[in-house]
């Protein structure tokens, strides 16, 4: 066997390859391994901000005023800290009638080292879900903004939560001033993060999954839409969907032969299914969103139809309002339709005079009245909100002891 010695002080191994007693000419072939590792540690920070009624803000601010929030930062380096600055109207005139935000940061002394920075900005809407600003590296020094990253009014009115507020996550990472990086031995009993571990091991069962799908190993059944075809796993299919699994699970054609001819769709949108079934991945179904989830919902694949309304949410705007409200309703979805309401809830007056509206109020006149009493609804909370907000303290003691 070959013998291994350790170097003292020095984390190398140094092995020794055997020699065949039949080849005494071989030459020793001596291997020196010397593992070394460099730790890292960036410091993080994270801001949630809630910011009231900014739908109103965004009308009523003068371009150029602006929001600040408090400083945040990090216990580990007191000397960093950053501020986000929000300008519901746009920082410069050229900025007018979109939303300019600004990230700034302000505890390094004059004088001191940039530090390079990774930060993204996003919102969280009412869905939960994210709706990003922005994402950059940049160095940052003393008293130095970040921005003017620009962001629309209609993006930001669909980012809005249920009580018309907006909620802002700032994450910022950086390595702290003057942190030391070097290199030092490894230690041979380093382990994974638990948390990276898992993120590991499920990267791996999705990409496994794939390679299934891909290399139709062990497949047991076809789809077929219109001159194409891809193979598939019953058990899988059926795991995701109620529909497919009574199709193999009753006397029906496709469990007899193993074939589900799907005549009623592209082949693109039924493969980006597909991938999502697989892989849980969403990519291959953001360029045609609203074919995948008439497809998610003929089979009952509803967690992917979730996830395509609140992608389409987000593409709302004044040209394709009523064709998508028409869209939500054909396919009862609840989540699209309750954000072309919120979407109504603001620009109705633009709305309501549009060629478009007023055909679909001459076709489907009970959808148009439904809509516009669902807006006239949200419009009353509001006012009914912000009266309880600005009534004054005395007449409430008042009210609570019955007084005038």
């Amino acid at each position: 066997m070959a013998s291994t010695s350790r170097s003292g002080g020095s984390n190398a191994y140094i092995s020794r390859s055997n020699l065949r007693s039949d080849d005494a000419c071989t030459p020793r072939r001596l291997e020196v391994v010397s593992k070394q590792a460099t730790k890292v540690i960036a410091l993080s920070t994270k801001l949630e901000w809630k910011i009231d009624q900014f739908e109103k803000l965004m009308k009523l601010f003068k371009n150029g005023q602006n929001l600040i929030s408090r400083q945040f930062g990090s216990p580990q380096a007191n000397s960093v800290n950053w501020e986000l600055h929000v300008y519901p109207n746009g920082k410069r005139e050229e900025d007018t009638g979109n939303v300019s935000f600004f990230l700034r940061q302000v505890g390094l002394q004059r004088g001191e080292e940039p530090i390079m920075t990774e930060f993204q900005i996003y919102a969280s809407d009412a869905s939960n879900q994210r709706v990003s600003v922005c994402r950059d590296t940049k160095d940052f020094s003393n008293q130095q903004g970040r921005g003017k990253f620009q962001v629309s009014r209609d993006k930001m009115a669909n980012a809005l939560r249920n009580d018309g507020s907006l909620l802002l996550i700032c994450e910022v990472e950086y390595f702290p001033p003057g942190s030391k990086i070097s290199v030092e031995a490894a230690d041979d009993d380093d382990s994974n993060d638990g948390e990276d571990s898992d993120e590991k091991v499920e990267l791996n069962l999705r990409e496994s999954l794939k390679e299934m799908l891909d290399t139709e190993l062990f497949s047991d059944c076809t789809i077929k839409v219109g001159a194409k075809s891809m193979k598939a796993h019953r058990c899988i299919l059926g795991q995701h969907s109620a529909v497919f699994r009574s199709m193999f699970t009753n006397e029906m054609i496709e469990a007899q032969e193993g074939i589900i001819d799907i005549t009623d769709a592209q082949f693109g949108p039924v493969r980006a299914m597909m991938l999502w079934i697989y892989t849980g991945s969403f990519e291959a179904a953001e360029s045609h969103a609203e074919e995948v989830l008439a497809i998610a919902d003929k089979y009952a694949v509803l967690p992917l139809k979730e996830q395509c309304e609140r992608h389409l949410a987000h593409t709302i705007n004044s040209k394709s309002i009523t064709s998508m409200v028409l869209f939500a309703d054909t396919y009862s979805a609840a989540i699209l339709k309750q954000a072309c309401i919120r979407y109504l809830t603001t620009h109705h007056s633009t709305v309501i005079r549009s060629c478009e509206w007023r055909q679909m109020k001459k076709d489907r006149n009970e959808l148009a009245t439904e809509l516009l009493e669902a807006v006239l609804a949200n419009g009353s909370t509001a006012d009914e909100e912000q009266c309880n907000r600005t009534r004054s303290p005395s007449r409430k003691r008042a009210r609570r002891s019955g007084t005038k």
